[in-house]
């Protein structure tokens, strides 16, 4: 009788907005959730410095750590994840130290993405270890941000939207892009809020957001296709859609102009296998994971995660591609990123989940919003959200890589060590932590 009524007062509707107590519990728990994790990631002394995946490998000759007098945690036995280069930058966001040459691995394409470089350094109060740690976090405060700013479309008011929430929320991109401290979860936020001031009409705050987002992400500028008019014959929408267009491009291709300029001899702007001829590299990543199926060499976790995101950008892009929505401002912003699946690189699909689960967020968003609430299209929208059953689940724990060592005979130790604290190195070719389902 009191589950009864447990349940009962789970599922009706309270208050004027109609929410079901439920389904808020259920988003309660996907945020608790990420504050569970986020949290495992603090480690004593360094803060949450963890998330910025410093390597200590290779052996840099200028130790931007060391030098700089910061505190950060070095991942053991690893080269690290783009993040430590971003954390670098922000830093020093005006670029003005010399030694970023050294210590980023290609200071031009790193710099490209300069907008939370500059977030964390004002946000960071221009103190070096407090601008590390904001910006491990600001992923995390963005995915906050965001799932409030989702509310306006998917309340918890009904079963079908509260999957949506949770399907964008607790998508193994997002969660990829929160715990490795990248650029893709804000910028699916900056592209979320420029879509939300389209639907309300404020198409220059929708502007000048994008253009902002361009400086937090390059492909963000994709977005600018949702200014352009519903209708097609309205040739006086095109042409204030050419000039808003142009003006969000314009702080990318000046600060593009401004790194050519100052860093034209010491890298690249454009990123090394990002790109391939349409479906090359798609069609390669479809044989990775047959044959890792196959011949069971890649463990479940991390394959499963793969097949999860390739099925469902697979779904998400046929959807948008195959159903021509023009008039829908969702559609419009994000089919563009529906074509560039299918003409991004070996290096965007290599690895388990592979960064395509965060460069496509946007077609994720567009996907959810657009697919219609029949009962009939249930298939669909659940294979295109098929990583959110492996996202929270997919990301690796923080490795115990502290160990207390108990020395019963002292006498064998010298007098003046007896009684101090006693390091122990493990090289090559000792590796990290590593454990299997029994152990």
């Amino acid at each position: 009788m009191m589950l009864h009524r447990v349940w009962n007062w789970l599922k009706t509707p309270r208050g004027g907005r109609a929410w079901r107590p439920g389904l808020v519990l259920l988003y309660l728990v996907a945020a608790a959730g990420l504050v569970h994790k986020v949290s495992d990631y603090y480690v004593p002394q360094y803060g949450f410095t963890y998330l910025i995946g410093q390597g200590d490998e290779p052996k840099r000759e200028y130790d931007w750590i060391e030098e700089r007098d910061v505190t950060v945690y070095r991942h053991f036995r690893s080269s690290g994840y783009d993040a430590q280069y971003y954390a670098q930058l922000a830093l020093d966001p005006g670029l003005r130290d010399p030694s970023l040459v050294k210590s980023v691995d290609n200071l031009p394409y790193r710099a490209r993405r300069i907008l939370l470089p500059w977030t964390a350094y004002v946000f960071g109060l221009g103190q070096p270890n407090w601008i590390l740690n904001f910006y491990a976090l600001q992923n995390t405060i963005c995915w906050f941000i965001l799932g409030w700013l989702l509310l306006r479309w998917f309340p918890p008011d009904s079963f079908d939207r509260a999957f949506r929430w949770m399907a964008i929320m607790l998508s193994i991109g997002l969660w990829f892009s929160a715990l490795l401290s990248l650029v893709d979860g804000p910028s699916l936020l900056l592209l979320a809020l420029a879509l939300r001031w389209i639907e309300q009409g404020h198409h220059w705050r929708a502007s000048a957001i994008l253009a902002l987002g361009g400086l937090a992400k390059e492909t963000n500028i994709l977005g600018a296709a949702v200014l352009a008019p519903e209708r097609w014959k309205n040739m006086r929408g095109w042409g204030r859609s050419i000039l808003q267009g142009m003006l969000i491009a314009l702080p990318l291709v000046i600060w593009f102009a401004v790194l050519r300029w100052r860093f034209s001899e010491t890298g690249s702007l454009a990123g090394a296998r990002n790109f391939a001829w349409p479906f090359v590299a798609y069609g390669e990543r479809w044989g990775g994971l047959l044959r890792g199926l196959m011949d069971g060499g890649i463990r479940w976790k991390f394959l499963s995660a793969g097949l999860a995101t390739h099925i469902s950008i697979t779904v998400q892009a046929v959807f948008l591609l195959g159903w021509w929505q023009w008039r829908k401002a969702a559609w419009r912003l994000t089919v563009p990123f529906a074509v560039l699946a299918f003409t991004l690189g070996s290096a965007v699909w290599e690895g388990y989940p592979g960064a395509s689960s965060r460069v496509l967020l946007p077609m994720l968003l567009g996907f959810n919003l657009l697919v219609p609430k029949a009962r009939r299209w249930l298939p669909v929208l659940i294979l295109g959200n098929l990583t959110m059953f492996v996202g929270p689940f997919s990301m690796e724990a923080r490795p115990a890589e502290i160990y207390s060592v108990q020395i019963m005979d002292t006498e064998l130790l010298p007098v003046d060590e007896r009684l101090e604290e006693v390091s122990v190195s493990f090289p090559r070719p000792w590796y990290r932590t590593e454990k299997n389902r029994k152990r």
